[in-house]
């Protein structure tokens, strides 16, 4: 979903200390804390933003509710009569798939056994892998991604998931492999294009990343704002404050709120540029515009205090 490295979890951890400012804001410490800071940031709320559609159509024609009930006993009477009936397993897998996920552990354990048996089935492979991604098996339904793009490699919505999978366990360079794919697949297509950026970025491959970003701006709306943070949040972390304060404005979050992007993420992201640039005032109006949102937002009231300070020691030595 923003190094995020395109992307939270198995590695990727959430920030669990506060941050510490101090009278030396700007000396050399600190400027590397910060650092560090933002890319535990990135880390931490990337893969929120990694874009995903829905999850894809069905493969199967399954029956209306009222015959799914009739279909599931036929299937289970096949297999009273034969228990190692593959084709039946297979059909009351895929039928208890859709019953839904209350039905999931059955048909687990059905499509399991249909595939120990020999199925080569991909509606195997299909429902396994949406169903171990719903129950965070992540490892496993990849695996069942690539099996199933064995028998349909031009799959756009399952090499989509495939390729989230990836970027989720922290195998950047291989996301970046199935966005490349799925772009030349769909050249024009931006949520391709974001994911791929987030991944490039992901796998620390700045200038890559950047030039996907810049490409996704292109596309306008949210697409283009997006663009806009993640070029701010890559600038903030090079420690190129000028850049990331610009970028975090282009943003425009005053006008319009970003979706999938909290705004206390752009104004956190401003207000550390302009703090680093010595821009009190700005600085000040950006960590209010967070506290806005979180007024207990531990990081942002320090940040407020440290900048209050600041702007107080200013107006004291304007004094005659």
């Amino acid at each position: 979903m923003t190094s995020r490295a395109a992307h939270e979890e198995p590695r990727l951890k959430p920030v669990r200390h506060p941050w510490n400012f101090t009278a030396a804001w700007l000396n050399a410490r600190t400027l590397s804390w910060a650092a560090g800071f933002s890319i535990a940031l990135l880390f931490g709320g990337l893969w929120l933003m990694l874009r995903a559609k829905p999850l894809p159509r069905r493969r199967v024609d399954f029956p209306a509710p009222p015959q799914l009930n009739a279909q599931i006993s036929n299937a289970q009477d096949r297999l009273k009569a034969n228990p190692q009936d593959i084709s039946a397993l297979v059909e009351l897998g895929t039928l208890l798939f859709e019953k839904g996920k209350d039905s999931y552990v059955d048909a687990i354990s059905d499509l399991e056994e249909a595939r120990e048996l020999g199925a080569l089935d991909p509606r195997v492979f299909y429902c396994l892998g949406i169903m171990y991604q719903e129950e965070g098996l992540y490892p496993f339904a990849l695996t069942e991604y690539q099996r199933f793009l064995r028998h349909y490699p031009e799959d756009k919505e399952i090499r989509l998931l495939a390729a989230k999978l990836y970027y989720r366990m922290g195998l950047f360079p291989e996301a970046v492999g199935e966005y490349e794919r799925l772009k030349f697949m769909s050249p024009t297509d931006p949520l391709v294009e974001e994911n791929l950026g987030l991944s490039l970025w992901g796998a620390k491959l700045m200038d890559r990343a950047l030039g996907s970003f810049d490409q996704l701006k292109t596309y306008g709306g949210e697409f283009g704002r997006r663009a806009e943070f993640y070029k701010g949040q890559i600038a903030l972390e090079a420690g190129k404050f000028e850049e990331a304060a610009d970028d975090f404005k282009n943003v425009g979050i005053a006008d319009k709120p970003l979706t999938d992007i909290p705004s206390e993420r752009v104004y956190t992201g401003l207000g550390m540029a302009l703090q680093k640039l010595g821009r009190w005032d700005e600085a000040k109006a950006a960590w209010d515009e967070v506290l806005k949102v979180n007024p207990k937002d531990p990081k942002a009231q320090s940040a407020l205090r440290e900048v209050n300070r600041r702007l107080a020691g200013a107006k004291k030595a304007k004094k005659p």
